[in-house]
Formats: C-alpha cells, structure tokens, sequence
C-alpha cells in the first residue's frame, strides 16, 4: 500500500507541472525552410511580445486574427446619382476615374487620394468624364479615391495597386 501511494504522488506531482495549449483554434501549422521553422495558430488567446537584445526586431506572437476595412453609414444624398468606375483595378501604374451620366457641375469635381492610413498623397481636378492618374510611384497596397463637389462626398473608390 505505502509502495503504491509512493508512485501515485510523484506522478501527480509531475502531471501538474506538465503545461499545454490553453485554446482550441481554428486552425494552424508548421512552416519549414532552410532558415528555420515555425508553428503558428491562429485565433490564439494570450499575447506576448519577443524582442532581440537591441530592441531593433520585435514579434507579437499571439492573436493574429484578419480585419477587413468597411465603409458603413447613411446615405445623405440619396438624390446624387454618381456612375463612376475606376479601372484597371488592380492596377501597376496608371488608372482612371471615369463618370458615366454625370454632369460635372460649373466648379468641377476634385478627387484625392489617400494611403491606408489617410494621408493624402494626391489632388485631382476633375473636368472631364475620364480623367487618368498615376498611382505607380506609390507603394504596393491599398489606397482610396474620394471624388467631392464643392460641399460633400460623392463617392469614394478602394484602389488596389499591385
């Protein structure tokens, strides 16, 4: 009896140090090339942050969920009937703003675009039904065309540019 109590506890006390993940995660796994290997997870639920000695890389290891940016609000001027497509998006360099069945009003319209961040890279008048622009000199990435008369937002594009 003393012999078996004397096995049963130090196992326990092993079984208790023993730790494991704490979450069940949608999915997750390994990647392998010749400068090492990773696990990951996604939907984790703690955080912790891993830098070097200098402080120069850092890695946030933990929750890495995707986010969408959306527009969502009420349509103030429902009255405005502004047809306009940019294209080609994606696109490499060049795109144009095209207004389909829209009179451009004496003062024109302006168009402006922005980075993913809000700055403003860029103002256009707009006096023609198809007005070009160049966006190569950007980066990769997500931008956003906002075409204004002189008092509102009439619309507002996602350019993609590759």
């Amino acid at each position: 009896m003393n012999r078996t109590i004397l096995l049963i506890l130090p196992l326990l006390f092993l079984a208790g140090m023993v730790s494991a993940q704490s979450a069940i995660v949608p999915v997750g796994g390994d990647a392998q090339s010749n400068g090492g290997s990773v696990s990951y997870t996604v939907g984790q639920i703690a955080v912790q942050t891993a830098s070097n000695s200098n402080g120069s890389v850092s890695v946030a290891e933990g929750v890495q969920q995707p986010y969408e940016i959306m527009t969502v609000g009420v349509d103030d001027y429902p009255q405005i009937a502004l047809n306009a497509v940019v294209y080609p998006n994606p696109t490499e360099n060049l795109a144009q703003l095209q207004l389909n069945g829209f009179e451009i009003p004496a003062g024109g319209l302006r168009a402006t675009l922005y980075d993913g961040t809000g700055k403003r890279l860029q103002t256009l008048p707009v006096t023609d039904d198809l007005t070009p622009f160049q966006i190569g000199q950007y980066a990769t990435g997500t931008y956003y065309l906002e075409v204004r008369d002189e008092k509102r937002i009439l619309k507002t594009f996602k350019i993609i540019r590759k």
